[in-house]
């Protein structure tokens, strides 16, 4: 067998570290004051085998035969060492370095970032797209994007335990933190060579990926696509070249947005994927799996709301909580609840905070219309503040890019819709906007044009619907004029005060848009019974 020139510990390799460094503490006992006083002790033994010539006592660890970095990575296991180092490391610990580190199979594969294994439901057919691009086409570069918690990472987590035999190095390193390109760059190139080279450019790495059929997952690429620095240039300059370049190995990118230079980049070695929500089968035997029932009813109508797999985790756990897994209750007179606890709103923020504001805008006209929007729809709601050309680019945005808009392939005309959890958060997005700016005008008396009572009907007039204006009238005009009504101690006072706003609109030459009818709207509202 060939000398090892660097080691990592295996998972069951860090668990006796673990023990082993306890009991290391509990030998030196009262002399432990800190964990940095263990570390000092520690890196000074070692140094004792490493360099035994030398007097270490009284020497800093600032000052050892090895750092406390390398300790660190030694019992973190998520990156290689020196192998003298490491079987240094186990001496200290009175341990055997064999039964520690890693095994050969074990060493090409690194998927000590990669999510844990999950029970998987359904995706059949994305799974046999991916494994054929990969496996029988050999493309170089996949890149799959979707919302977040639609299930993208368990999607390729699941499609790398099936290949990962195909490949001779597998790596899977995440840029949630979007760590530095000479990082990710450095972290490669000691895997790919074993140990052998710590520090390369990309050249060498290409090299590396041309001797040995290899299979690179980078995952939350949109990390990197915000940091618009040198780092992000490195990562692409490095992307294009796995594209364009012949070798034999593949590089996977996760996303939850698509950059715009992978569109150019698809090709005969390059291709991309949309992953989409959970398909009405496949929820329902995520939901037997995991324990929930009902009639088959019931499990339809449930399937029909919620499909986003992270969102479906969390239903799951709360109707386990309240109803021990029926669902029967949840449906609430033959209507399935939408639920939006704290946890949801947060993740659905974060989200949304990557949108420009006339992304925001349309995500918001889309909603007011409760997913009934048609394209000329649209062009009508938008055509004071969008161009043609403005509401044509941000419609693909929201549905390539960003994956937060879909569109009903069902119906001809093609209609516009939002998943019911998102139609839901951008609704009371929108109700909180809409109170927070008129709230405002109130306060200081001055209208600036761009608030959202000016840029949006919250009851459509083109084409007119009497159903869709009703559940407008519900679902967002009360709403709005209930929590305005909270700041008065009378309804007269917040007529007065909304009457107001209309000869402010009308001083604007506002009186003839929007604005003037959502008012309108707001004070009947108040007058209803």
């Amino acid at each position: 067998m060939p000398e090892r020139f660097s080691l990592k510990a295996s998972q069951q390799g860090k668990k006796l570290i673990k023990e082993a460094w306890k009991r290391l503490i509990v030998r030196h006992g009262t002399t432990i004051a800190t964990a940095s006083d263990m570390n000092a002790i520690f890196l000074r033994e070692a140094s004792k085998i490493l360099q035994p010539d030398k007097n270490w006592d009284n020497v800093s660890e600032d000052h050892c035969a090895v750092s406390e970095a390398t300790l660190k990575r030694f019992r973190v296991a998520k990156e290689r060492i020196t192998a003298s180092t490491f079987k240094t490391f186990c001496q200290v610990l009175n341990l055997n370095w064999e039964d520690v580190a890693e095994n050969e199979a074990d060493a090409n594969r690194d998927l000590s970032e990669a999510p844990p294994p999950i029970n998987f439901y359904g995706r059949t057919q994305e799974l046999a797209e991916l494994q054929q691009w990969l496996i029988q086409k050999g493309c170089r570069l996949v890149f799959i994007h979707g919302m977040g918690g639609i299930g993208k990472s368990a999607l390729v987590r699941h499609l790398v335990d099936r290949i990962a035999d195909k490949y001779n190095r597998l790596i899977w390193l995440s840029l949630e933190s979007a760590p530095p390109f000479n990082k990710i760059l450095n972290r490669l190139v000691q895997f790919l060579s074993k140990g052998e080279q710590e520090e390369a450019d990309i050249s060498q790495l290409m090299q590396y990926l041309h001797q040995q059929k290899c299979l690179i997952v980078l995952d939350a690429w949109e990390e990197i696509m915000d940091n618009k620095s040198e780092d992000y240039t490195k990562y692409n300059v490095f992307v294009e070249r796995v594209a364009k370049e012949s070798h034999k190995s593949s590089l996977l990118l996760l996303s939850r947005r698509k950059p715009d230079n992978i569109a150019i980049l698809e090709g005969k070695f390059v291709f991309s994927k949309k992953s989409l929500p959970l398909i009405k089968k496949d929820v329902k035997e995520f939901l037997s799996a995991e324990g929930l029932f009902g009639t088959d009813i019931e499990l339809e109508k449930f399937s029909e709301r919620y499909n986003n797999p992270w969102i479906l985790k969390r239903i799951i756990q709360s109707i386990h909580n309240v109803f021990n897994g029926d669902i029967s209750p949840f449906i609430n007179n033959g209507e399935v609840t939408t639920v939006l606890d704290e946890l949801t709103t947060g993740f659905l923020n974060q989200q949304f905070k990557k949108l420009s504001q006339l992304e925001i805008n349309l995500i918001y006209w889309v909603g007011i219309r409760r997913n009934t929007a048609l394209w000329n729809e649209l062009v009508q709601d938008s055509q004071q503040f969008l161009t043609y050309q403005q509401l044509f680019e941000t419609v693909n945005n929201l549905i390539v890019r960003h994956c937060l808009m879909a569109k009903s392939t069902e119906e001809v005309p093609v209609i516009y819709i939002l998943e019911p959890v998102i139609l839901k958060y951008s609704n009371e997005l929108f109700i909180a906007e809409n109170y927070a700016q008129i709230n405002q005008v109130f306060q200081n008396g001055i209208i600036n044009g761009c608030e959202l009572f000016i840029t949006h009907g919250f009851i459509t007039g083109y084409p007119k619907d009497e159903e869709l204006n009703q559940e407008q009238m519900r679902r967002i005009v009360k709403p709005i004029e209930k929590m305005l009504l909270a700041n008065f101690r009378s309804q007269q006072q917040l007529e007065n005060q909304l009457k107001k706003v209309l000869s402010l609109l009308e001083d604007k030459g506002l009186s003839q848009g929007y604005a003037s009818q959502n008012i309108s709207h707001l004070i009947s509202a108040g007058k209803q019974i």
